[in-house]
């Protein structure tokens, strides 16, 4: 994939002051580090941009794909409208993270609540300080969001994010690349399809799954994880309420079917199918890997298990 070349604009002081008062005019939220020591995404106080990118411990997935939501109702013969989700912003994130919410861009591109939210949602993500965890890759796949925002100069990812840069004073437009981090990454292991694909039965399945919990935290934490479970509540008057809540592929119950046959009844079955989907996806995206490399599983397996080292004795590598 050949790195975009994407409208980049000088901006002063003032041009900057402008920007941030638009950007933070309404609900803003921005991962931000509270007493716990946990990095969240929490409400921002306008006029005020963080000064880089952090990786909040839940990804920016939960704006749009909220962990439990109400998709609809029905009531004396009618149906509820979905409600018109208010407009909000999302600041300071990495672009790592933009990769992750173009790929859920594709996932969802059918699916009303989300792109609802979308529509009403303006991203802006910030330079970030690479952690030892980290392994992003530029030529993965593009970026959403719309805005990239360093100091004096901000790049348009969308017309929106465009439209937003020029009527704040943003000049000097000029086709540049994004500046993702500069610090090496870890080097990715390189493993094909077909060796994940037959490495069904491999014994490293079994000796991970001796020490995996099935907890799902990495599910939790993965920008590009999206499995959800559809509920439907009746009550005593006839009502009928539909709502989506969060699944995980390695709960018990997520591949069992009705008549009582689980398509993946082992924690090494739900490994397999973790990293095979995650390394190459299925369906419309086929082939397409959705790790974008941001190492939140690895910092939050109570395990660490770490699917690159998988990978990389699947293929016959070493990794430092």
């Amino acid at each position: 994939m050949v790195e975009a070349l994407l409208p980049s604009y000088h901006l002063r002081q003032s041009s900057h002051d402008t920007l941030a008062d638009a950007i933070t005019k309404g609900s803003t939220f921005a991962p931000q580090v509270d007493a716990e020591g946990f990095c969240r995404l929490q409400p921002l106080s306008a006029g005020d941009l963080p000064g880089q990118a952090l990786s909040s411990f839940v990804p920016l997935k939960k704006m749009f794909l909220p962990p439990r939501e109400k998709l609809w109702s029905f009531q004396s013969g009618q149906f509820s409208e979905l409600e018109q989700p208010e407009p909000f912003a999302v600041v300071g994130v990495p672009l790592c993270d933009l990769q992750a919410l173009w790929y859920l861009d594709q996932v969802f591109a059918e699916d009303l609540p989300y792109q609802k939210r979308r529509a009403r949602s303006l991203v802006v993500a910030m330079p970030c300080e690479p952690t030892p965890d980290c392994r992003c890759d530029p030529q993965l796949m593009p970026v959403a969001g719309d805005l990239f925002l360093e100091q004096k100069c901000a790049w348009a990812l969308s017309p929106a994010g465009d439209s937003l840069l020029r009527s704040c004073g943003a000049g000097g437009a000029e086709d540049q690349p994004l500046p993702w981090p500069t610090a090496s990454p870890e080097r990715r292991p390189q493993l094909t399809e077909e060796q994940l694909r037959s490495s069904a039965d491999a014994a490293i399945w079994a000796e991970a799954a001796q020490s995996c919990l099935a907890c799902g935290a990495c599910s939790v934490v993965c920008p590009t994880c999206y499995c959800f479970d559809l509920l439907d509540e009746t009550a005593t008057d006839g009502s009928v309420t539909r709502g989506r809540l969060w699944d995980n592929c390695f709960f018990a119950e997520h591949a069992k079917v009705a008549g009582g046959h689980d398509f993946r009844p082992g924690r090494a079955n739900r490994l397999h199918f973790r990293m095979e989907h995650k390394f190459f996806g299925f369906g419309a995206l086929q082939g397409q890997n959705s790790c974008v490399g941001c190492g939140r599983c690895r910092r939050v397996c109570p395990v660490d298990i770490d699917f690159d080292q998988i990978a990389a004795k699947l293929g016959g590598e070493e990794l430092s």
